[in-house]
């Protein structure tokens, strides 16, 4: 089970009947965008047994620089998370009110198809939402007017990120307007006032209409007689 998202603060997979658990912790464990690495956790001892052998066989072992920034993100998780949760939940609120916004998705709104399960299973609803808008140019100006929030593809850092995700190759079965973000450590009036311009610009050039309409050219029908 890839356990990601939730990260082991807020899920524990093994718990709920998973052989094997997967982690990118380059995204919330090392929490900087500076780590490539990723890990995994199992159940039984041999099993364990035979992911070490592959290892040692493969040479997939971090080095000393990916095992100290593992570690110095490790140590901040909870602090992290803990806030970029609490603003993920008041902007999905707020998106989902947003007259330019279609459908949110994320766990913690109670009208969210999975909300009864996140809530059964899990200590908490995570920092990642999507949403929709129009279509995909629509959502690609969003993206481009927004600075406090980077357009990057990357989750889990201290920075908030925003893409399209149906830009992307093998992305075709996601709908063209969607946005998804990864909420960070920021303020989150400021994330806030980022999207909701960001939004409300994009949704009035999209309704603007020229106020003058130019009059069709007329035809001189004098233009001959000119001295």
């Amino acid at each position: 089970m890839d356990n990601t998202f939730a990260t082991p603060l807020l899920q524990a997979p093994l718990a709920l009947g998973a052989d094997f658990v997967v982690h990118s912790a380059t995204k919330f464990i090392g929490g900087h965008s500076d780590l490539l690495l990723g890990a995994v956790v199992c159940r039984r001892p041999e099993d364990r047994a035979r992911l070490v052998r592959r290892r040692e066989v493969a040479g997939a072992t971090p080095g000393a620089l990916e095992c100290f920034l593992a570690l110095r993100g490790a140590r901040t998780l909870a602090l992290r998370l803990r806030q970029a949760q609490e603003s993920a939940g008041e902007l999905a609120r707020r998106l989902a009110a947003h007259p330019a916004v279609g459908r949110v998705r994320y766990p913690g709104l109670p009208a969210d198809p999975h909300h009864a399960r996140a809530a059964r299973q899990m200590r908490g609803f995570g920092a990642v939402l999507t949403f929709e808008v129009g279509n995909a140019d629509t959502a690609d100006a969003v993206c481009a007017r927004v600075r406090v929030i980077a357009h990057a593809t990357s989750v889990g850092g201290v920075e908030s990120t925003i893409e399209r995700r149906a830009k992307l190759p093998g992305q075709d079965h996601v709908p063209a307007g969607l946005l998804r973000i990864s909420v960070g450590c920021e303020h989150v009036e400021d994330l806030w006032a980022d999207l909701a311009t960001a939004l409300d610009a994009t949704a009035l050039d999209a309704t603007a209409v020229d106020p003058i309409p130019h009059a069709p050219a007329r035809q001189d029908t004098n233009a001959g007689n000119h001295p």
